[in-house]
């Protein structure tokens, strides 16, 4: 959850692994941070765009390499790295949600659309009287917050600055 990937790509090879995929290399790719309720976070649109752009160009960089020398970029895939999100991330935020689950908070604002209740990864929300009610599992995403038409669901700010969607920055 921002400054890095906390080895996101060192967790989905050992995972693929698992289930006998040969990982060939790994591609570390920066984005713009997905908590949309907190100030101290945000980074104008321009910022975010170029972000995205600069992962464009990266990604068709790893492509080109690929293609003309048939070697794969390995980041993320060494054990310093492992190291690195295992200190750095994962073991500092380890149940760090579970104290933030019953932090998430739903306005009046909100109209029982049910939309975040059906896009929840957690099965976190449900609607209750026309109302999205937290069951205390949330993993901090943010998908519901991104998503809310009526901005009415916070997490760590008391409102949403910003809504971070992929398809604003393209």
């Amino acid at each position: 959850m921002g400054a890095f990937s906390g080895d996101g790509t060192g967790c989905l090879a050992r995972v693929l692994k698992k289930y006998g995929a040969i990982i060939l290399g790994g591609l570390q790719i920066r984005m713009p941070d997905a908590v949309c309720d907190s100030k101290l976070l945000k980074k104008s649109l321009e910022e975010n765009r170029r972000i995205i752009h600069e992962a464009d160009r990266k990604i068709e960089k790893a492509t080109n390499t690929i293609k003309q020398t048939g070697k794969y970029p390995r980041e993320g895939l060494s054990f310093p790295a492992h190291l690195a999100g295992l200190f750095g991330q994962r073991l500092w935020f380890y149940n760090k949600t579970t104290g933030y689950s019953k932090k998430l908070k739903i306005s009046d604002d909100c109209i029982g659309c049910g939309l975040c209740a059906s896009i929840c990864p957690m099965g976190n929300l449900r609607i209750q009287n026309g109302k999205a009610v937290n069951l205390e599992k949330c993993t901090m995403c943010y998908r519901c917050i991104s998503s809310c038409p009526q901005k009415a669901i916070t997490l760590l700010g008391k409102e949403v600055i910003e809504q971070c969607r992929y398809e604003k920055y393209v």
